[in-house]
């Protein structure tokens, strides 16, 4: 009785201490075949930050008021021994990143020069309805082209490498000011890419301003299918007016001699800048266009 009674309890035993050793080997296993810690996750991760330009705050005195200014320099910029022309884009709050994307791409894509990229940003809604439409739409476009004459380009010429040479390019409300530019203070820019803008009142001014010396300058001018966000007669308006501006154009061509190319982006009013932005650099630097 007793003699059975010391079986059980030692088999019991031995059942716990065999199942302790395969746990034990179960576990070494595991040991053996998890993955190594990531070395990354052992040591300090070395990182380097993706910087496409910096912002600087201008006061104005002309516009009375602080503006915020984006810059971008290409790559090599510091070992430059030469200037470089300025591209000048506007909306810079929402447009400045997608003009930077295209211009570095072409850089290494075509043979289309380095430029200094500046941005001018606006405020609000209301500062870029004014900045950029001209007297006959409302607004003040020639204060504004005050404030690029006598202190952004001023700026520009002192900080940075930068020639003579400048080129615009605006959308929409951006795009009237760039024509208006264009008809009204043409040495301002040597190249001008104006997209899809409302040229309601542009063109009569247009019939005299057009009929001066241009042959220096090179103008992208583009319209889109409009759509989204418009009622139909006012994307029936703005193409119609966009027709007539483009008849005048090729009728004065012979007395102006400017160089121009008219299109049309099969794409909405909002994104025909990316179409726009693309094809009207690619033109104003006269590189392959078809």
């Amino acid at each position: 009785m007793t003699g059975r009674t010391t079986f059980y309890r030692f088999g019991r035993n031995q059942h716990l201490f065999n199942m302790t050793r395969l746990n034990l080997v179960f576990v070494g296993c595991l040991l053996i075949f998890l993955p190594k810690p990531l070395s990354g996750q052992t040591k300090k991760v070395h990182e380097n930050p993706i910087t496409i330009g910096q912002i600087i705050t201008l006061k104005s005195a002309v516009l009375k008021e602080e503006r915020q200014i984006y810059v971008s320099l290409p790559d090599g910029y510091d070992t430059l021994t030469s200037n470089l022309p300025v591209m000048y884009v506007l909306d810079a709050e929402y447009r400045f990143g997608i003009a930077q994307s295209i211009r570095s791409y072409f850089n290494i894509t075509t043979k289309i020069p380095q430029t200094i990229l500046i941005g001018i940003a606006n405020p609000t809604k209301e500062t870029r309805q004014r900045d950029y439409l001209p007297k006959a739409y409302g607004g003040e476009a020639e204060k504004f082209s005050e404030f690029l004459s006598e202190e952004v380009f001023e700026f520009v010429q002192q900080k940075y490498k930068a020639s003579k040479k400048r080129y615009l390019a605006g959308h929409s409300h951006g795009g009237v000011f760039v024509v208006y530019t264009l008809l009204n203070k043409p040495d301002f820019f040597e190249g001008y890419i104006a997209i899809d803008p409302s040229l309601k009142y542009i063109y009569s001014e247009g019939d005299t301003l057009l009929n001066r010396e241009l042959k220096d300058k090179r103008l992208y001018l583009a319209s889109s299918d409009v759509a989204y966000g418009y009622l139909e007669d006012v994307a029936a308006d703005m193409q119609a007016d966009f027709a007539v501006f483009k008849n005048r154009l090729y009728q004065t061509r012979e007395k102006n001699n400017l160089s121009f190319k008219i299109d049309h982006i099969d794409d909405d009013h909002g994104n025909s800048y990316i179409h726009g932005f693309s094809r009207g650099l690619r033109y104003i630097f006269n590189w392959r266009f078809e």
